[in-house]
């Protein structure tokens, strides 16, 4: 489901930046770390299971094969989006918040002359 709404997101941020004349050359690039996922998106195969997420998988794979994205895997332990969406233990959120390069308020007293 997050990898439609990626996807989706992304096709209209590709879209609003070519109104601006920005256009991409290269597929937008999706991180997921659900391999399965991927795997359907990229092959879908039919099976009583995926049926009812058949037309998701559809638009991804529509999308992955005009060159729009690029679904990548990205392991679990490397999600960035982690920090924004779940309860985390400290040296997790900190390794996260350091991947996204926000520092503490801590370091910022020390070098500001205040």
């Amino acid at each position: 489901m997050s990898a439609a709404e990626a996807t989706a997101q992304a096709m209209w941020l590709r879209f609003v930046l070519s109104d601006f004349g920005e256009e991409q050359v290269e597929p937008t690039q999706l991180l997921c770390d659900n391999t399965s996922a991927i795997a359907i998106s990229k092959n879908p195969v039919h099976h009583h299971k995926t049926r009812h997420i058949n037309r998701m998988f559809h638009f991804i794979r529509d999308a992955l094969q005009n060159g729009e994205i690029d679904l990548l895997y990205c392991k679990t332990e490397e999600q960035l989006a982690d920090i924004f969406t779940k309860s985390l233990a400290r040296d997790r959120f900190e390794y996260l918040r350091k991947a996204l390069g926000v520092i503490s308020a801590q370091h910022l007293e020390g070098s500001v002359g205040v």
